[in-house]
Order: C-alpha cells, then structure tokens, then sequence
C-alpha cells in the first residue's frame, strides 16, 4: 500500500488552512513577549493612546481572513483561486504585523514566548496550505460530483 495514497484516504490535506488559521487565533490570547498577550498589549496601549495600538489586533484578523479563506475552499474545489487570493489578504496582515512588531521588540526577543512561536508556526502551516490548494486537480471536483 503506498503511504500518499493511505494519507490521502484518512487525511484531508485542506483542513490544514483551518488549523493553521486556528493556530494563529489562538497565538493572539498566548503570551509573546514579556508575558503579555497581544490582546493585553492591544488593551494597555490603547488606553495610553499610542497610535499604533490597533497592529496588535492584525493577527487577529489575519485568522479570521484565512479561516473565511480555507472553510472556501473546503466548501468547493471550484474556488481554490479565490480561496488563494483571500488566505493571501490574511497572510498580508499578518506580514505588515511582523514587519512593524519585531524592529520595536527587537531588543526583547530573548524573553519571546509560545504566542510567537504558535504564529509563525500558523503562517508556516498556511503557506504549505496556499500551495497545496494550488496543486489541487480538478478532477477532485468531478470525483465529489460522482462523475
């Protein structure tokens, strides 16, 4: 029995996006640096009124936007493309966050917790999920109508 076909048949390679996407929900309400979460730290700077207090919510919306993206493309093959084009939104957000996030905490990346580390695992997971929907057939879809 050859093991892509046994992966094939017990695992749905598609969940990846919704695991993925939960992965970096989740990694909003973990700590990441200095024992705060990125909600905390959402919550505290806005009250201290720093302009930039709304990026710590683009994680947050990054999972959203790729949840909403990946549950597309398990609904129907026909929109992998949309579905790309969508989970790539989410992964936008998520770059603009690590863009503008790590040169401010750079100085603080010796004291880095799990949240980080979930995140970049979530976005990892969504890439190898972006290029698994585009290696997707359409022949799945005519096996899905029963053609």
């Amino acid at each position: 029995m050859d093991i892509r076909n046994l992966v094939k048949q017990y695992i749905d390679l598609k969940l990846l996006g919704i695991i993925s996407s939960i992965l970096i929900l989740i990694s909003e309400f973990l700590p990441w640096i200095s024992n705060y979460s990125l909600i905390e730290r959402y919550i505290i700077y806005t009250q201290i009124k720093i302009q930039e207090s709304f990026l710590y919510l683009f994680p947050l919306v990054a999972g959203i936007i790729c949840g909403f993206g990946s549950i597309l493309v398990i609904y129907d093959v026909q929109y992998k493309i949309k579905s790309v084009v969508i989970n790539f939104i989410g992964l936008g957000f998520l770059l603009i966050f690590f863009f503008d996030f790590i040169p401010n905490e750079m100085i603080f990346f010796t004291g880095t917790e799990i949240g980080l580390y979930i995140c970049v695992t979530g976005a990892i997971l969504m890439i190898f999920h972006l290029i698994n929907i585009l290696l997707l057939k359409e022949e799945e879809k005519d096996l899905k109508d029963g053609r």
